[in-house]
């Protein structure tokens, strides 16, 4: 059965039975080796890809291959106001996608497809429960310079970024559009829809909201209506945010999602 369909067939059931993720007590970090660190960088280069629409760009994952098409999982946000999009692939080849991309339920998360006969990398999945303190790395492709109004579109794929921290929130619910990963990695425009990998590599979520936004705009509300006490608010405004990969996988098997 084609990908997009299943995941239509599959949105429906998934609603009915959500993933809990239970909010963890704060652990100790850590330590992460610098040669551990350059290899997660080296595989999260040949795993993420860049997304161009006329305006704006986004960040992606390579979550599947089948024959030569691959899926691309990325931030319903970078793709939904577009109607051309463009993949630069980890080796700067640009790529047409070969239908309009699909959000996965109400969650800021959509697939998109490309075709290419070049092998490119397929990230694997982890189905590990997160902890509070694991170490997280985050990819993707600042849509600016630093400090700057300056985009970064003609630099490509040169524009990757790799940073590093600690999950630091896990809150019982989940917020609007399925956030329900706090991690304290400094993310910026551009890198919504890139990757989230843990200490082994694996890709355990999706980058979407960048730290210290303004909350009088309901961004930190539960999708509930309900809205986080004090100390919790200020820790959630002090942590970037993204989708868990779970929200993923109750969609598509995770079987399927890490051949190659």
């Amino acid at each position: 059965m084609n990908l997009l369909r299943m995941v239509a067939i599959c949105a429906i059931a998934a609603s009915l039975f959500p993933v809990r993720i239970a909010a963890q007590p704060l652990m100790r970090n850590y330590e992460v080796a610098d040669s551990q660190s350059a290899n997660i960088e080296r595989l999260a280069k040949l795993m993420t890809v860049r997304i161009l629409t006329p305006n704006a760009s986004g960040s992606g994952a390579i979550v599947r291959r089948q024959g030569q098409v691959y899926t691309v999982l990325t931030s319903w946000h970078v793709v939904a106001f577009s109607q051309q999009q463009t993949i630069i692939a980890p080796d700067g080849q640009r790529y047409g996608l070969l239908s309009r991309p699909l959000q996965l339920g109400n969650a800021d998360l959509a697939i998109a497809q490309f075709r290419s006969f070049t092998t490119y990398q397929v990230a694997k999945i982890s189905t590990d429960s997160l902890r509070v303190g694991e170490p997280v790395f985050a990819a993707g492709f600042p849509m600016y310079r630093g400090g700057s109004l300056t985009t970064t579109f003609e630099q490509g794929i040169r524009a990757f970024r790799f940073t590093q921290g600690v999950v630091s929130v896990l809150p019982q619910k989940s917020l609007a559009q399925g956030y329900r990963l706090g991690y304290t990695n400094d993310i910026a425009v551009g890198m919504s829809g890139g990757p989230i990998f843990n200490s082994q590599g694996l890709l355990i979520g999706i980058n979407g909201r960048v730290k210290n936004r303004d909350p009088d705009f309901g961004v930190y509300a539960f999708e509930d209506g309900t809205e986080p006490s004090g100390a919790l608010l200020e820790q959630m405004i002090n942590s970037s945010w993204g989708i868990p990969i779970s929200t993923y996988l109750r969609f598509v098997s995770p079987y399927s999602s890490s051949r190659s």
